[in-house]
């Protein structure tokens, strides 16, 4: 095996990168490193591909795994891509007692010595960061980070917060999420400090039904200076009514990915209006996909959805809450597909009721693959995954006898099954020498 090309070690990690459960296979990569040299360079290269220092002893470690006075350590330093950092202060979150939290200063440290860095990820129960912290990771000797991830686990008692904004102040960032719940409002342009430098080609939040609502006309100061940049745009959880109209239509003409939910059922009235001018759009999610969210109904608003779509649509997700809704989708997709002479690549159906999809289901001619779940699936989390988002994955086939794919061909999703388990399980195996 040592004598195997290094493009053919490259695909084998790759192929073992991922567990069932789609976390990383660390063990099986760090038995793949010690197998001889080629091997242990591909292999640490993923180990370290990604990197999370949650705590200061955790900070240790990695400092201690890879010295950045060695060549070896500066290898596995340059290596790293992503980095998940929880910036806890003095405050207990995650077990983390106080004497190992990490401040603001331990993340500029460890950055100083990641050259490559491109996405960072924040776990954050502070409002802000200084200003001195921004600087800092603005710095020409700091890597370019691309990719922003702030996921803020606090409920502020004066409802209101600036950490987003404040890591989209840095100049290089092209894509930016942020997830949180709490009872605050987002501070307006008015009171912000900085206004973000960088053109996003990306931006996702997801506001976790807090309360109350951000409303859509907050956030349309964010990303008004990248009218022509943005693609992607995922909006949940938010007041998006009719006063959303005029930002949207502004971006809509590059956005290739719109996903949205919303409080009320009558903020999402305008949606078809949004989605005329979105000639390019590969990829509409609308997250209904809560029993009690009412922010659309198949059942009615469908039809009109389905009239504004246009021909370069490739995946389509909504919930659907009766079979009278399920019909309708038929329907409609019947209709869609008469009207542009495409097949819709992929549609994804969460049910919100009891009962099943029925057999019917299991051939769609207008649909090359179903992706089909019950709200009460242990993998629901995964139905409205994009395939837009390269972060995210997509998981290509589960057991279409309950949820998930159903494959019009049935003899070709046995050979997907067959092809994305035994291989993978049987090459485990060989590593470990079992």
């Amino acid at each position: 095996m040592s004598q195997l090309n290094l493009d053919i070690i490259n695909l084998i990690l790759d192929f073992i990168y991922w567990k069932d459960d789609l976390s990383v296979d660390r063990p099986t990569l760090a038995t793949a490193s010690r197998i001889s040299r080629a091997w242990q360079g591909a292999a640490q290269a993923r180990l370290f591909y990604s990197v999370v220092i949650e705590a200061r002893w955790r900070m240790s470690a990695f400092m201690k795994s890879a010295p950045a006075r060695t060549r070896r350590g500066k290898q596995l330093r340059t290596a790293v891509r992503e980095l998940t950092f929880v910036l806890s202060g003095h405050t207990t979150v995650m077990g983390i007692a106080p004497s190992h939290s990490l401040l603001e200063k331990d993340l500029v440290f460890v950055l100083s010595d990641l050259p490559n860095v491109y996405q960072l990820r924040i776990y954050s129960l502070a409002a802000k960061v200084s200003l001195g912290f921004q600087a800092s990771l603005a710095a020409a000797t700091m890597p370019k980070i691309r990719s922003i991830v702030v996921d803020y686990a606090a409920e502020p008692p004066d409802r209101e917060h600036q950490i987003f904004f404040d890591f989209l102040s840095l100049p290089s960032v092209e894509r930016a999420l942020f997830v949180g719940k709490g009872t605050y409002r987002w501070a307006s342009y008015a009171k912000s400090e900085q206004r973000p430098q960088a053109a996003l080609k990306e931006l996702r939040i997801d506001l976790r039904h807090s309360q109350p609502s951000v409303r859509g006309t907050d956030l349309a100061w964010v990303i008004s200076y990248s009218p022509s940049s943005l693609e992607i745009l995922h909006l949940y959880d938010m007041v998006l009514d009719s006063t959303m109209s005029k930002f949207l239509t502004t971006v809509a003409p590059q956005l290739v990915s719109f996903h949205v939910s919303s409080s009320r059922h009558s903020d999402l009235g305008a949606l078809a209006d949004w989605l005329q001018p979105m000639t390019r759009l590969k990829e509409l999610v609308i997250r209904n996909d809560i029993p009690s969210a009412d922010c659309f109904r198949a059942a009615t608003d469908l039809p009109r959805v389905m009239s504004a779509l246009p021909s370069s649509i490739r995946h389509l997700g909504f919930a659907v809450d009766s079979q009278l809704a399920l019909r309708v989708t038929r329907s409609q997709i019947k209709t869609w597909n008469q009207r542009t002479g495409e097949c819709l690549k992929v549609l994804t159906l969460v049910l919100l009721a009891n009962g099943t999809f029925g057999e019917d289901w299991k051939q769609v001619p207008e649909v090359s693959r179903l992706r089909l779940f019950h709200f009460t699936d242990d993998d629901i989390s995964f139905a409205f995954a994009s395939p837009m988002v390269p972060s995210n994955n997509f998981p290509r086939l589960v057991d279409p006898s309950t949820r998930g794919i159903v494959i019009n061909d049935q003899e070709q999703g046995k050979q997907e099954k067959a092809l994305s388990r035994n291989p993978l399980r049987a090459l485990r195996r060989l590593i470990k020498g079992r």
